[in-house]
């Protein structure tokens, strides 16, 4: 079949996220295309035409399952519509769309879950050490990311609980849309009204909470922030910094634990909870790899090492330092003691990150709500790094004392702890990219002052930096700076 030509029975492709929107009462059905980035808004009356390829229906079955729903067209418009579509890379055939929903996760869906073989059973749950969560109850989480995943349990629970949000007690499909491409699958997300989670009320409480316990909310609120990697020797449980409350918890006593202290292994978890893994082996710069235990004797080595007086040049240097000696003591020295951080070496980090926020922000305003965190915090990076393109303004930032020295330090106990330094990215570069992400962090309240605004979301500017780099795509920048080093 000629890739230009509509498949038979054509169907939403798995690697296109379909989320609702509302803006005030308006509703708008974003496609996000995660292969390119590409966005496209349609109406609610072509997204039950589109809702209705789901490759078991050629056009005129689209169209007469469409009309059911009380969305009428003509076939020839609706083929025009799907042609469209298939033409920008958002159809596929059955089969296709059942391949790339196995080999392409979608962003935002929860991530594989570590092989058996790597992480036993009996594996030991090692949780970061002197750190208890207190929630503010105001829901900063539930506004920042854009899905909020359900599966089919879950959802039919929270649609009993509150059939009033969005109707959805009476229609599954009124609250939610698929995880991925169109249904059947394996988990929905929920509609958002402003940014905010339809669940969400208006101070900031979940509803489905309030209603049923903690155990009515969905398994991903219930263990967020907390994270899981399996690293070969243990468990380790730690907390994602992408919450203001994770960021106000450090250093107070008390607070909520991480996990049940009765869990002691791997086996004790709900088998559900996702457990990522360390690979077998990793880059720690360009053209180097290292071990899957020579990466967890480095990080315990780090974690114990005497914080430097300014972590955003520690993690500079360290990154050198790795580039130049790999996993070494002498690199965990230089960690300690680092030089000054001079601006030249942040500028390509800052101006990469700058486009990404600043393309992120232009795409938001053509749709999202203006009370729209995650719209607001994209304009706000966009402007923080283009302050900081001004070179002595930059200057004059890294010269003064980072203002939360303690929240810094904290930051990169806990991605130490949890592995996060570990991915995609070679070692040295992805310290480059935590350092240049504390930095834009220090300029950020002075950009929030600036347009007014007083959301608690702004308490903890690392916690916002991070929840947008990972939730929103703008991590991404990272390649990219790296590619203009």
């Amino acid at each position: 079949m000629s890739p230009n030509m509509l498949p038979a029975r054509p169907r939403l492709a798995a690697h296109v996220l379909v989320r609702r929107h509302l803006v005030g009462e308006e509703e708008r059905i974003i496609l996000h295309d995660v292969r390119s980035g590409q966005l496209l808004q349609l109406g609610a009356r072509e997204w039950v035409l589109l809702s209705a390829a789901d490759g078991t229906r050629d056009v005129e079955g689209i169209v007469i399952a469409a009309a059911r729903e009380g969305a009428h067209a003509r076939a020839a418009a609706a083929h025009a519509f799907l042609a469209q579509l298939h033409a920008a890379g958002l159809l596929e055939a059955e089969a296709a769309g059942e391949d790339a929903a196995r080999s392409e996760p979608a962003a935002g869906a929860r991530p594989a879950r570590a092989p058996e073989e790597r992480g036993g059973r009996e594996r030991p749950l090692e949780v970061l050490p002197d750190f208890g969560l207190h929630c503010d109850g105001r829901g900063s989480c539930c506004r920042i990311y854009a899905s909020i995943l359900f599966d089919p349990e879950e959802a039919a629970r929270a649609r009993a609980l509150r059939p009033d949000v969005l109707s959805g007690g009476a229609r599954h499909e009124r609250a939610f849309t698929p995880e991925r491409g169109t249904w059947p699958c394996a988990a929905s997300v929920v509609a958002m009204r402003d940014g905010r989670c339809a669940y969400l009320e208006g101070e900031g409480r979940c509803s489905l909470h309030a209603i049923g316990g903690p155990e009515a909310k969905p398994l991903g609120c219930r263990t967020f922030p907390t994270s899981f990697v399996d690293d070969g020797e243990s468990v380790r449980v730690s907390v994602a910094t992408e919450c203001a409350c994770v960021l106000a918890s450090a250093g107070r006593p008390g607070g909520a634990p991480l996990l049940d202290p009765r869990l002691r292994v791997r086996g004790d978890l709900d088998e559900r909870i996702d457990v990522a893994a360390l690979p077998d082996r990793a880059p720690i710069s360009p053209g180097a790899t290292a071990s899957r235990a020579e990466l967890v004797a480095w990080s315990r080595r780090l974690a114990a090492a005497a914080p430097p007086p300014d972590v955003a040049a520690g993690l500079f240097a360290l990154a050198a330092a790795v580039e130049a000696e790999g996993l070494t003591g002498g690199a965990i020295a230089r960690f300690e003691r680092p030089d000054p951080l001079e601006p030249a070496a942040l500028e390509p980090w800052l101006a990469a990150l700058h486009g990404r926020a600043a393309r992120r922000a232009r795409e938001d305003a053509g749709w999202r709500s203006e009370r729209d965190l995650a719209r607001r915090a994209a304009q706000w990076i966009a402007a923080a790094t283009l302050a900081l393109a001004e070179p002595d303004l930059l200057a004059a930032l890294l010269a003064a004392p980072a203002p939360a020295p303690d929240r810094e330090r904290f930051y990169l106990r806990a991605a130490l702890h949890g592995h996060r330094l570990i991915g995609a990215l070679p070692l040295s570069l992805a310290l480059r990219d935590r350092a240049a992400r504390l930095v834009v962090a220090r300029a950020l309240p002075v950009v929030v002052a600036g347009a007014g605004d007083d959301d608690p979301a702004c308490a903890e500017p690392i916690a916002l930096v991070e929840a947008m780099l990972r939730g929103h795509g703008l991590e991404a920048y990272a390649a990219e700076a790296a590619g203009a080093r």
